[in-house]
């Protein structure tokens, strides 16, 4: 068997499981589209003011123990969601926004210059401080 022939026969399965289970499918993606949706908006509201600051910030937990456990937890979770987020990509779902979402929580090295280019664009800083006035929150600091 080719591997033509093998990647037929494994796009018709695809297929078929998609048209038998296309009502499941397309509610998990209305849920994990709304989801997003509620939990990005989470995030702009709960993020501190400083947080795009180029100060160096302090850990909110002081015992190193329980620090480097969730130093360790929070970078599963990134992977994770990242690797949910590339197996997304073909699939229905919110495949780029889960591998944001693990990229944001991650302790990758670049991250934080990654994140201030990206809040540094003119459409997301308005955007996002919209949606915090809109919760009576106060405009998120970003220093030049």
């Amino acid at each position: 068997m080719s591997f033509v022939d093998t990647l037929k026969a494994f796009c018709f399965t695809i297929f078929g499981w998609i048209k038998t289970h296309g009502t499941l499918l397309g509610i998990l993606s209305v849920g994990s589209w709304v989801g997003s949706i509620l939990f990005c908006t989470l995030a702009i509201i709960y993020l501190p003011l400083d947080y795009f600051s180029s100060n160096k910030r302090e850990y909110r937990v002081q015992q190193p123990v329980l620090r480097g456990f969730l130093f360790c937890v929070k970078n599963l979770l990134a992977v994770v969601l990242i690797l949910v987020g590339i197996a997304m990509l073909p699939l229905p779902g919110q495949g780029i926004l889960t591998i944001l979402m693990g990229i944001v929580i991650s302790d990758l090295p670049g991250k934080r210059r990654l994140q201030r280019w990206l809040i540094g664009l003119p459409a997301v800083l308005p955007s996002m401080n919209r949606v915090r006035t809109r919760f009576r929150r106060p405009p998120i600091i970003l220093d030049e």
